[in-house]
């Protein structure tokens, strides 16, 4: 049986299983399946409880009592989907795509990260400590699992993120962070008619202050600033009292946001319509995934497991976050898209490219040997 043949076995029953993150049975019947994976090469593996409103992670570690890891590979248990949707969408092989739900996002890529282990050199493993943290709510933001991540993170050299390549088989070397901002503005009514001077447009004040922050951005730089909910007012023939601006920030590095997050704090204290006040609450901040000179290190470390395995890694830096932003915040170097490629994640046409399985997986046993 082929490396391939293999893997696509004990994908199935990972694919076959409902486990949108809501569903904590679910997911953490993932976890128990990816438990006796690696409990069978001898892994020392534990489940997770992350709470109630989470299904358990999971960590497997071939040297569980070493103080530092020296390669994490992490990935996530939960999909997008209703439950009911594995009985419709069973896992599926045709030509050189498979299909079912999460079978790129993020089911290839935890199997990849076992078949990496269990295909690794046994000097590799008497060698390395090498740890497999695997989380059962990021496609909700992993609210439960976000603490645990970056603790474990703390004790690592380094981190790949076993999420799906690109479709173009690209991995990700570096991701923004992402800041989320709500502003509240107190204005007070009136009709617009009768007597517009008695009131105190909250509207108005979150418009201006919105094309304020908006221009915040700077190109040169690559920060984002992005007023993408303007919410405010009951009628048009009344002067509105209340107005939200949600603003959603982006940045490659954390000192940017930290300089971009202090401009916004300027503009909120400013006056934009006389007697109208307003308050900044921030819901979100999510460290950077940057480009550091360590991760320049790391990805000319992964471009020779590559070559090695018979391919080039083509790299692309992206605007979104993943957990790898979570993991970096410890300040170690951090890539991701590092799992087989795919593409049309959290739809019914998810595919997983299978010419890709093998060379990801030589990829990963590569970069045991060259770490």
């Amino acid at each position: 049986m082929s490396i391939l043949d293999e893997y696509l076995k004990d994908l199935a029953p990972l694919v076959n299983l409902d486990c949108g993150t809501s569903n904590t049975a679910g997911v953490t019947r993932a976890a128990e399946i990816m438990k006796g994976y690696f409990d069978s090469i001898g892994f020392h593996t534990e489940l997770v409880d992350l709470g109630p409103k989470a299904g358990h992670g999971l960590i497997a570690r071939n040297k569980p009592d070493a103080e530092k890891i020296d390669v994490l590979l992490n990935g996530h248990l939960d999909t997008v989907f209703p439950d009911g949707t594995a009985a419709k969408r069973p896992f599926s092989v045709d030509g050189n795509e498979a299909h079912g739900p999460g079978c790129s996002d993020c089911k290839s890529g935890i199997l990849a990260a076992y078949y990496a282990c269990k295909y690794a050199r046994p000097e590799d493993l008497e060698r390395l400590s090498i740890c497999c943290a695997f989380n059962p709510d990021e496609e909700t933001g992993s609210q439960n699992s976000h603490e645990w991540l970056a603790g474990v993170g703390a004790k690592a050299k380094c981190a790949l993120i076993v999420e799906a390549a690109r479709a173009g088989g690209e991995l990700v070397r570096s991701r923004k962070g992402v800041g989320d901002y709500c502003v509240v503005f107190h204005g007070r009514t009136a009709h617009a008619g009768n007597n517009p001077e008695a009131g105190l447009n909250a509207n108005v004040a979150a418009m201006r202050f919105a094309l304020a922050a908006y221009d915040l951005a700077d190109k040169s730089i690559g920060t984002t600033v992005n007023p993408g909910v303007v919410e405010g007012g009951t009628a048009p023939n009344v002067i509105s009292d209340r107005c939200t601006v949600r603003l959603d920030i982006r940045y490659w590095f954390d000192k940017d946001g930290d300089a971009l997050e202090a401009k916004i704090r300027e503009l909120v204290a400013r006056t934009w319509v006389e007697g109208v006040t307003q308050e900044l609450t921030v819901c979100s901040r999510v460290p950077a995934m940057p480009l550091s000179e360590a991760t320049k290190g790391l990805v000319a470390t992964i471009n020779k497991a590559a070559e090695m395995a018979g391919f080039e890694a083509k790299w692309v830096d992206a605007g979104g976050g993943s957990d790898g932003n979570r993991i970096a915040k410890a300040g170690i170097p951090v890539v991701d898209g590092c799992g087989p490629a795919g593409a049309g994640f959290h739809t019914e046409r998810e595919f997983l490219r299978l010419d890709t399985v093998e060379e990801r997986i030589r990829m990963l046993v590569n970069l045991f040997k060259l770490m």
